[in-house]
């Protein structure tokens, strides 16, 4: 499982043949939510609810002839956002319901950057009312969606990260659940530290930058961070960096944002992918993940709804006790010291009844 997982991360093979081989260990482990997406990813999604991922936003482009039978424009763009305001809903939005085999043969045989996808027959006729509406003479004879052929690769990148968290839950319930409780860290030796965020303007990835410097240089913690790691090592993989730097590290540090919050909202780029990782990883091993903000903002605009009522430490308020109760959870060590139960309990004092007397 370890190598399928790893040719997943590098985008090696054909993904495709990738979605065959985790289907084995989705049998195996009898996944039957891992099965069916994998079986929809192999044949497609005819008659089924579409995945977000496979919706994609596209410009309407059509052929217009004049009343004697000329085009006067071809793939020109069309404009029907008011439309799309009256209805409820975006007509410039199309899906790929077909199976991944079909998308990898599409876009090995595109040789250009955009991709024409011809609308059916009965949405041209209702466009070519609108158009005639407001351009007597005028007659749509086709109309495509076109948009970016990233829009097809992005379906194959996302259905490669839903396989990588998917066989990482089945690799994870195949080892022994950890306590609950996790034990003290061993302080005889560096505790790892991963810290993780959503990438936002230089001021800030400076700030990120200076605080994993201050956890190695001040506070004594093997710290890491993307651009640590991909400074060190060329062709950086960093969809494997991300998983090896949450599955290996004692503590994961996660820098909480309003730009990390709707990113993880949405299952956005990596800041979505990892987000699921620490959803997964999180149910069994609850002291492994810190929460922190940088101060300044409520909680509320920041959380991710999947974290909602877990601890976040505020680091600008906790710099005034010299980050205490920050290292309390990076060290899994308790502040306040409470004393060893006493073997025997409190007696009650029992109160005599009166007798009874008129």
């Amino acid at each position: 499982m370890e190598e399928l997982i790893n040719r997943l991360l590098s985008g090696e093979g054909k993904l495709s043949l990738l979605l065959l081989e985790a289907k084995e260990y989705a049998e195996n482990a009898k996944d039957e939510r891992f099965i069916e997406f994998i079986d929809d990813e192999i044949n497609g999604y005819a008659g089924k609810e579409i995945p977000e991922y496979r919706r994609i936003n596209a410009e309407i482009v059509g052929d217009i002839q004049d009343s004697f039978g000329r085009f006067v424009h071809q793939q020109y763009p069309l404009d029907f956002s008011k439309i799309s305001d009256q209805i409820g809903f975006d007509i410039s939005t199309t899906v790929s319901p077909d199976g991944i085999s079909f998308i990898e043969n599409n876009l090995e045989s595109l040789r250009k950057a955009l991709v024409l996808k011809k609308m059916p027959g009965g949405q041209v006729s209702l466009l070519n009312d609108i158009l005639k509406y407001n351009n007597p003479g005028y007659n749509l004879t086709s109309a495509y969606y076109r948009f970016g052929k990233a829009s097809l690769q992005y379906i194959l990148d996302k259905v490669r990260q839903e396989l990588i968290i998917g066989l990482k839950k089945i690799q994870k319930s195949q080892k022994p659940v950890e306590n609950f409780s996790m034990p003290a860290m061993n302080l005889d030796k560096a505790i790892s530290v991963f810290v993780t965020y959503a990438w936002g303007g230089e001021d800030f990835n400076d700030l990120i930058i200076s605080f994993v410097d201050f956890l190695r240089k001040e506070k004594g913690y093997n710290a890491s961070m993307d651009r640590k790691i991909s400074q060190e090592e060329t062709s950086t993989n960093f969809n494997r960096m991300m998983v090896e730097g949450i599955q290996n590290s004692d503590k994961v540090i996660v820098v909480l944002t309003e730009k990390y919050k709707k990113k993880a909202d949405a299952f956005e780029g990596g800041v979505g992918t990892e987000y699921q990782l620490i959803l997964e990883e999180i149910k069994t091993n609850t002291n492994k993940f810190v929460f922190v903000s940088f101060g300044d903002v409520e909680f509320d605009t920041i959380t991710p709804t999947g974290i909602k009522g877990r601890e976040i430490i505020d680091l600008k308020k906790d710099q005034d006790d010299d980050f205490n109760g920050f290292i309390s959870k990076l060290n899994s060590q308790n502040i306040i010291e409470f004393s060893e139960v006493k073997e025997t309990l409190a007696e009650v004092k029992k109160k005599k009844i009166k007798q009874f007397k008129l």
